[in-house]
């Protein structure tokens, strides 16, 4: 019995498992700055959105009066001429029948989402790929926004994003907008694959316990809750340490399922996740600040730029 409860946050990923959704014309929107690699290939067919003092290089370009995602994505769902939405991380490589799909899983009433999938280069990046892969545990567990991927109506998606320009994580702003209003939050697997964030050890902590921090500090009640619960149930594998084995052939078998790059560099690499990912979580109650995109965000401090205004419909 005691074997069955540390393996069961594993089984509660069953949940995730579902017959995928049709699919629904979707208007489809990238906010980005910079250069990321996927923008080469995912700006053929969705607009990317700018802030404005940023150079536009795809031809599929706009550029909008506010600064940052946060506020992009406010902007994009006020602004959009569409009846259904759907925004995408830069740095993501996803199709246009992902993005149809997720509108559909949205319904009329919900907004969907999904995760993405870091395929590695080298072993720190198989790394990264093993502590991202934690989400997909947690999403079953405690369904939330990945801003990374997300649809559903204009009107549900400004409703849930109402207010997020000033908000520092745009996940756990529209997670908690989404429960207060009673908003279902719907996942689907999709093959969103990423490129790793970091590669070497410690660029890949940093990053690792920059996502803890932030759900943390900024998350709803129940979030922080559930990362109290998670480092319990992390802390039982030194106990249980065959739990590590079955969550990193888990993570693999999942990766083959989708179709998506994996080698059995992913086994020996989820062992070091594992460490660096209880560590992270343990940190991320006691982190004031993190570093992100080049600058230092305090977890408490509302993000400077504009708020978007309602202008022109977008394309």
């Amino acid at each position: 019995m005691d074997w069955l409860l540390v393996i069961a946050p594993l089984l509660a990923e069953i949940r995730n498992v579902k017959k995928l959704a049709g699919r629904l014309p979707t208007c489809v929107y990238i906010p980005a700055r910079g250069r990321e690699q996927p923008l080469s290939h995912t700006s053929r067919y969705a607009v990317v959105v700018r802030d404005a003092d940023d150079e536009c290089a795809e031809d599929n370009c706009i550029k909008v009066p506010t600064t940052g995602k946060s506020a992009a994505l406010e902007y994009i769902v006020n602004n959009a001429n569409c009846e259904y939405v759907a925004m995408f991380d830069s740095d993501v490589y996803f199709t246009p029948t992902d993005a149809e799909r997720l509108a559909a899983a949205a319904g009329h009433d919900g907004v969907a989402t999904s995760y993405r999938l870091v395929v590695g280069r080298g072993f720190w990046g198989w790394v990264a790929a093993a502590a991202s892969d934690f989400g997909f545990v947690i999403m079953a567990l405690y369904r939330f926004v990945w801003g990374g991927a997300v649809a559903g109506r204009k009107e549900t998606l400004a409703r849930v994003m109402r207010g997020v320009s000033n908000a520092v994580s745009d996940d756990m702003y529209a997670t908690a907008r989404a429960k207060a209003l009673g908003v279902p939050i719907r996942f689907i697997y999709l093959r969103l694959i990423s490129p790793p964030p970091a590669d070497s050890p410690r660029t890949v902590f940093k990053w690792i316990q920059r996502q803890y921090a932030m759900a943390a500090k900024l998350g709803p009640p129940a979030v922080k809750v559930g990362l109290a619960a998670l480092a319990i149930w992390l802390a039982t594998w030194a106990l249980y340490p065959h739990t590590l084995f079955i969550y990193a052939v888990a993570g693999y078998i999942r990766r083959k399922a989708l179709g998506v790059p994996a080698t059995l560099l992913y086994i020996p690499a989820a062992a070091v996740a594992y460490v660096y990912t209880l560590a992270a979580v343990v940190l991320g109650f006691l982190t004031s600040e993190v570093e992100w995109r080049g600058r230092v965000v305090k977890l408490n401090a509302t993000p400077p730029g504009k708020a978007p205004a309602r202008r022109e419909a977008i394309p």
